[in-house]
C-alpha cells in the first residue's frame, strides 16, 4: 500500500488491557497462521482493504504472489494471521500481514503492512485480536518497536492510538517516502 499520510510507532510492552468486548470475541473467535490454503480468501480480504481505502487500481498481487512469498521462500517475506468466518469455515474474517525488518538505531523490529476486518465483524473485538497476536509475536520475537501507516482520513488512527501508537509524521520530522516500480526500474537502467 502506497501514498499514506501517518506513520505511527508502537514501542513493545504495551497493550495489556482487554475490553470486554474483546473478551467476548475472543470466546467464540480464534487468530491462527494462515495455510496454503488460505492465500484465495486473504487475497479476496486484501481486495476489500483496496476498496474500503478508495484505491482503484487494487492489489497488484494474486493468491500465486501470497502463495509463493509466504510458502514457498525461505525465510517468508511475510507472515499472515487470520480469523475463520465462525458462520463459514471456508471463509475469513480477517487478516494482519507483518514482516521483520532492522533499524539500525533500534536493531530488530516489526513492520504491520495490514490490518483488515470485514464489515460485519467490526467492532467485535476482532481487529484487537489480530493486533494483539502481532504485537504478542513482536515481543516474541524482541522487536523493539513496530511501524506502520495508515491513512490520514482512517478512523482505526484512533483505535491505534488507543494502544499506545504515536503518530511519528506529527510528533517528529519523519516522512514517508515512497519508489514506484517504474522508478526501481528507472534508477537500475532496467526501464526497459
Amino acid at each position: 500500500m502506497a501514498m499514506f499520510a501517518h506513520s505511527s510507532r508502537i514501542d513493545a510492552g504495551f497493550l495489556t488491557a482487554r475490553p470486554s468486548s474483546v473478551r467476548t470475541a475472543m470466546a467464540t473467535l480464534s487468530v491462527r497462521d494462515a495455510r496454503r490454503e488460505d492465500c484465495k480468501e486473504v487475497r479476496r480480504l486484501i481486495q476489500e482493504l483496496a476498496d474500503f481505502e478508495k484505491m482503484p487500481d487494487g492489489p497488484r498481487i494474486d493468491e500465486k504472489d501470497l502463495e509463493r512469498d509466504s510458502f514457498d521462500v525461505k525465510p517468508p517475506l511475510f507472515y499472515c494471521y487470520v480469523v475463520d468466518d465462525p458462520n463459514d469455515s471456508s471463509k475469513l474474517i480477517g487478516y494482519a500481514i507483518y514482516f521483520y525488518a532492522y533499524g539500525a538505531l533500534t536493531g530488530r523490529k516489526m513492520y504491520l503492512e495490514d490490518i483488515y476486518v470485514t464489515e460485519t465483524f467490526r467492532g467485535k473485538g476482532v481487529g484487537h485480536m489480530l493486533f494483539q497476536k502481532v504485537v504478542q509475536k513482536g515481543v516474541e520475537m524482541k522487536c523493539v518497536d513496530m511501524d506502520f501507516v495508515v491513512l490520514d482520513w482512517n478512523p482505526a488512527q484512533d483505535f491505534y492510538k488507543a494502544r499506545g501508537a504515536r503518530d511519528i509524521t506529527e510528533e517528529g520530522s519523519w516522512h514517508l517516502y515512497h519508489l514506484g516500480n517504474d522508478c526501481l526500474k528507472t534508477l537500475t537502467g532496467k526501464s526497459k
